[in-house]
């Protein structure tokens, strides 16, 4: 008997079979189950987890400037003010662009966009913790890794909440139902 898997990847998977079974290939019929829970959902004056869009944009630009603290501590010495601020305003600039990618793919409905998401929230743990050690090594200030940590952790929980899978569930099955008229 196969155990239902939980969790964002298994979240994913999930956009993913109903992106295949989009109007232009075989198409099955929408379930009751669908057109009930998309109902219930626009009946409502706000959508269950309509927050974590914004929650999640606020920790992963948290985190992005984490990193570019730590990038800016490391090439402050070795390159100078000016190359460090430039990588610093790159690192934001480029987390803000990973960030926008995800999220409007998320908010039209595409399984791509849940992917980036997870991929900038994980890279953000990541960067925190490879910083967290080179801290301990002493090549620099704990500030920067520490913000990266803790927003990559908090976007993290975000994007494994309740209340981001019930909206991420809506927004597919709400473009599945308006690629089906």
């Amino acid at each position: 008997m196969d155990q239902p898997r939980a969790g964002l990847n298994a979240l994913i998977a999930q956009c993913r079979r109903l992106e295949a079974a989009l109007p232009g290939q075989d198409e099955p019929s929408s379930s009751a189950a669908m057109h009930r829970f998309v109902a219930a959902m626009d009946a409502r004056r706000a959508p269950p987890g309509m927050w974590s869009p914004l929650v999640l944009a606020v920790l992963v630009m948290t985190g992005g400037l984490g990193v570019g603290i730590g990038v800016l501590d490391l090439l402050r010495h070795g390159a100078g003010s000016a190359p460090a601020a430039f990588a610093l305003v790159l690192v934001c600039a480029g987390t803000a662009l990973a960030l926008a990618i995800g999220v409007v793919a998320f908010m039209g409905g595409h399984a791509f966009g849940l992917v980036v998401l997870k991929r900038l929230a994980a890279g953000l743990v990541a960067v925190g913790i490879l910083g967290g050690i080179a801290w301990t090594q002493g090549d620099m200030r704990a500030v920067g890794p520490v913000v990266a940590l803790l927003g990559g952790l908090g976007a993290w929980l975000v994007l494994n909440s309740s209340g981001f899978y019930v909206y991420a569930g809506y927004q597919m099955a709400r473009r599945y139902m308006e690629r089906k008229r």
